[in-house]
């Protein structure tokens, strides 16, 4: 779930700043839909030990939470320039995890109780 969600707000960031200067509604829609997927993919791994159907929630929950977030910047404040933010953000943010999230995935040795 780690390597999906770094990949995805990663690339949905880079889709939202390449938009700002290309002014292409495609990439909007396609940083969006990758955004939205990376924030769905940290939704389940809030809870991963929990039922499916609260997964669900939590998962959707997050995804609405972002969604009405962006929705009142745009409403209040330049469009293009939220977007571009958020893109750059994304970028920083995602390629941070990616590296974090890359390092504590240690291998084991030889196993289960091995040190």
């Amino acid at each position: 779930m780690r390597p999906l969600a770094a990949v995805t707000g990663f690339l949905g960031g880079v889709c939202l700043v390449v938009r700002h200067f290309l002014d292409n509604d495609v990439l909007q829609w396609l940083g969006f839909g990758l955004l939205g997927v990376a924030a769905l993919s940290i939704g389940l791994m809030l809870v991963p030990k929990a039922p499916v159907w609260l997964q669900a929630i939590v998962g959707l929950g997050v995804v609405g939470l972002a969604g009405s977030v962006l929705v009142t910047l745009h409403s209040e404040l330049d469009a293009d320039s939220v977007d571009l933010v958020i893109g750059i953000v994304a970028v920083l943010l995602f390629a941070v995890l990616a590296v974090r999230w890359r390092r504590a995935r240690q291998p084991r040795a030889h196993g289960s109780h091995s040190r």
